[in-house]
């Protein structure tokens, strides 16, 4: 799979889906409820932590005009 940039491609659409319902939950509820979801889910703790501190990585959509 091609890379572009800096960007990963999203590999595992489950664990992506966490994160963006992880996301989601930041705004309603903060950011401990969103990474105790998140360790709860299996998403590593590596890439949680990552998006909960630095929100000018988070992804903005699907970028893919065709799902797999």
């Amino acid at each position: 799979m091609a890379e572009r940039g800096n960007r990963r491609s999203r590999a595992d659409t489950t664990t992506a889906a966490r994160v963006d319902d992880a996301l989601k939950m930041v705004e309603a509820d903060g950011i401990h409820p969103a990474l105790e979801f998140m360790q709860q889910a299996g998403v590593p703790r590596e890439i949680a932590l990552r998006v909960l501190c630095a929100p000018q990585f988070h992804r903005h959509g699907e970028r893919r005009r065709e799902p797999r």
